[in-house]
Formats: C-alpha cells, sequence, structure tokens
C-alpha cells in the first residue's frame, strides 16, 4: 500500500501553476465564489496535458467543509454548461434528505451493505490516492457514470489532494470524453499539493468570510476581516437604531422547551430579512432580543427612518402569521431612534465583540419598552417622526435613565 506523503515541488511543476492559481485565489474575495478556484485548477491541469470536459469539486460536510449555513458546494464545470450545474446544499436541505448523522465520510462512500457507494471509494482511507477508468468497462456501474455518458463523457478519474490541517482531504473528479494521457499518474503526482493548498486556502478564505458576516453582520463581518479587530478601535457614526423584543418568549419556552428554537429562528428570520431589505443590519442577538443598526448614507436621516418604520409595519405582520401557524400569542416590540452611537471593538483582551453603544442605544431599547404599556409594536423617537409624519403621537413618558419625559410617536393602527 503505497505511503501517503506530501509531494514537493519538482521540475513538473513551472512559476506559472503557481501564477494561475494565485490569480484564482486573489479573484475568489470579489466574487464571493468558488468559480475562481476551479477556473485556475483546469488551467493548471491543461498546462500538464490534461485537458477536462468536466471537472468537479465536492466540497462538502462529509470531506471536512464547514460553513455556517452551507453543508456544501458541489462545485462543477462541463465545458458544455460551464458552472450551470454546481449545486449549493443548505444544512435544511442536506438533513431532509438524509445526508446528515452518524459517521457522514463512510456514509458518503460507502452503501449500507459495505459495496462502493460511489467512485471515490476507491480513493478514500489508505487506498490509493488516484482512481481511473473506462466508464464503458468500469470495476463497479455506478449510475453516475451512466448519467455521465449520456453527456459524451467516456473517461473518468477521481484523485486525492494533499491538504494541510485536515484528515479529509479534498478529492477531484474529472471526466472526458477522450482518453486521458497513459502518464496520468505522473501528471498529476506533482500537482496534488498544489492544488490542495489551493483548495484549502479558498475554502478557509470562502469559511471565515462567511462566519464573520453571519456572526457579526454583512457590513461589520468584512470590516472586522479587513483588520478592525484591535480592542478599542471605534468610530462615531450615525445610524439608525432598532432594538426588538420578542413578547411571549417565556411562557412559550415554559411550554414547549427545546422547541422553542425554532420558532425563534423564524421569527428573527422574517425580521432579518425586512431589516436587510431595507438596509439594516442584525448586529447581535441578545436572548430573545435583537439589536439592528441602520448606517446612513450621506447622513440622510429621512431615508432610515422611512426604511425602519417599513420595516416594522411589515415584520409585525409576518411575525404574525407566524404566530397563527403556531397557534401561540408570541409577538415583537419595535424601539426606534437615528442618533450617534460609538460603532467598533469593545471587551477584555481574549473576547472582544463589535458592537454600537451610546445614549442613542439606551434609547432606543428604552422605547421597546414602551410597546407593551402602550399596547403597541412599534414605539418611535422624534427623529424618525422628523421624517414620518403619518406617526402618531402616544405623548411623553418617563424612561429608565433618562433625565426628562420623552415624547414617543406609533404606528398609526
Amino acid at each position: 500500500m503505497e505511503k501517503e506523503s506530501p509531494s514537493p515541488l519538482s521540475d513538473a511543476l513551472s512559476p506559472a501553476d503557481v501564477q494561475h492559481l494565485i490569480a484564482a485565489l486573489t479573484e475568489q474575495p470579489a466574487s464571493q465564489s468558488f468559480h475562481p478556484l476551479l477556473e485556475g485548477c483546469i488551467r493548471v491541469l491543461a498546462d500538464h496535458g490534461v485537458d477536462v470536459d468536466r471537472i468537479q469539486i465536492p466540497m462538502t460536510n462529509p470531506f471536512g467543509f464547514r460553513h455556517p449555513t452551507l453543508w456544501g458546494v458541489l462545485l462543477t464545470w462541463t465545458r458544455a454548461r460551464q458552472f450551470e450545474d454546481t449545486q449549493v446544499v443548505t444544512h435544511a436541505l442536506a438533513k431532509a434528505n438524509g445526508l446528515t448523522g452518524e459517521d457522514p465520510i463512510a456514509r458518503a462512500v460507502v452503501n449500507r451493505d459495505g459495496t462502493p457507494a460511489n467512485p471515490f471509494y476507491f480513493v478514500h482511507g489508505q487506498r490509493d490516492w488516484l482512481f481511473a477508468c473506462d466508464m464503458a468497462s468500469p470495476p463497479v456501474d455506478f449510475p453516475l457514470f451512466e448519467r455521465l455518458q449520456a453527456q459524451g463523457l467516456q473517461h473518468y478519474a477521481c484523485f486525492r489532494l494533499l491538504t494541510p490541517a485536515t484528515s479529509t482531504p479534498f478529492v477531484v473528479s474529472l471526466a472526458s470524453a477522450h482518453p486521458f494521457p497513459d502518464d496520468l499518474r505522473q501528471r498529476l503526482e506533482p500537482l496534488r499539493g498544489l492544488l490542495g493548498v489551493a483548495c484549502y486556502a479558498s475554502y478557509r478564505t470562502s469559511q471565515a468570510t462567511e462566519i464573520a458576516m453571519s456572526y457579526v453582520g454583512q457590513r461589520t463581518g468584512p470590516k472586522v476581516l479587513n483588520g478592525r479587530v484591535e480592542r478599542g478601535s471605534c468610530e462615531e457614526i450615525r445610524a439608525g437604531i432598532m432594538f426588538c423584543d420578542v413578547r411571549g418568549f417565556t411562557a412559550l419556552s415554559q411550554a414547549i422547551g427545546a422547541e422553542i428554537i425554532p420558532i425563534m429562528n423564524q421569527i428573527f428570520e422574517v425580521i432579518g430579512e425586512e431589516a436587510e431589505r431595507r438596509g439594516g443590519e442584525i448586529l447581535k442577538f441578545i436572548g430573545d432580543a435583537m439589536l439592528l443598526i441602520f448606517p446612513l448614507e450621506d447622513g440622510n436621516d429621512a431615508a432610515v427612518a422611512r426604511s425602519m418604520v417599513e420595516t416594522v409595519e411589515h415584520a409585525r405582520v409576518r411575525v404574525a402569521d407566524v404566530a397563527q401557524q403556531i397557534e401561540s400569542a408570541v409577538s415583537v416590540g419595535f424601539g426606534c431612534h437615528i442618533g450617534d452611537v460609538i460603532y467598533g471593538n469593545i471587551g477584555t483582551p481574549k473576547r472582544v465583540d463589535f458592537t454600537v453603544m451610546g445614549p442613542a442605544v439606551n434609547l432606543a431599547s428604552r422605547l421597546e419598552s414602551l410597546c407593551k404599556p402602550i399596547g403597541t409594536s412599534g414605539v418611535f423617537s422624534s427623529t424618525v417622526q422628523a421624517h414620518c409624519v403619518e406617526l402618531v403621537s402616544a405623548g411623553a413618558h418617563a424612561l429608565k435613565g433618562i433625565a426628562k419625559p420623552v415624547p414617543v410617536w406609533v404606528l398609526s393602527d
């Protein structure tokens, strides 16, 4: 059995190989796609005399792909259809199709009866790193081969890359209408490490970007990735601040326990969709509450005020639909204000949070607390009402931590 060992750069590689892949990795962040990576791999293979009509890199959970929103990407290119066959699989879709569970790596390559589930079986674990065959006379007649032959492809190969820091390296599959070179193994051997590092770098770049945007925000995440990570690095900005809290959460969670989680996700999702559609960003979740910001573009308070009012109007209707579906009295209260906030990194030397703080944030939170006593779904400050005159006065109210009563406005139900 061949011993797995990194393949050093040899005379078979050229500076052009590295340049193709560096160009692909440089282009990836701008495109937010794995397509540049695959195009770079195709160019490197072609330069080594391995021309393909189809190439696929299944970047999936069983093979080490870890992503906050995706179970995997079946990154696919064909000469005829380009990237049209690439498939994106969410975690929910993978679960619905039985792709999750115990021992996912083995299940990805081996049937329950121990027979090979797909060609990757032949390059899995301690087996050889390369498998190739004429699909007209394969050792196992996989359904995949029938589909590829229907596309006019006749020859198939898959090979395991060498990747750092993972026990489940990427596997690349190739298909062609014409025979591969007789010395395919010798041509691919020196490429395994180079392509493996490129795939790993591409995956990690995407993972970091998506994690930052998922956990910190679509606007704020890239700021963190671009270097805004030092504790205490802050700036003062003017923004719309929206604080929302789920009403009826405690009673519902006591009644149904852990089943509250998908319901909360559904409620947060509809609010997030309405806010993001209008330029807002979820900055953080605080238990059953959310803090959102609407950064001002060119100091345009009017546009942000309108965006927040419309977000509340649409979100409360959709939340009511969710409550009706689950037969619960759950609802959401919103507090909205426009003001100056401190935006940046705060925390301890070992744990930093990117957030907003200041009197404007406190006011938005206090406004939300008025929803229940006033009997409304949204309470707005004077800075919002100044640009949305359809809001109705609800008088002036004493708020905790604020010296004078604050005039507030509500939706005209």
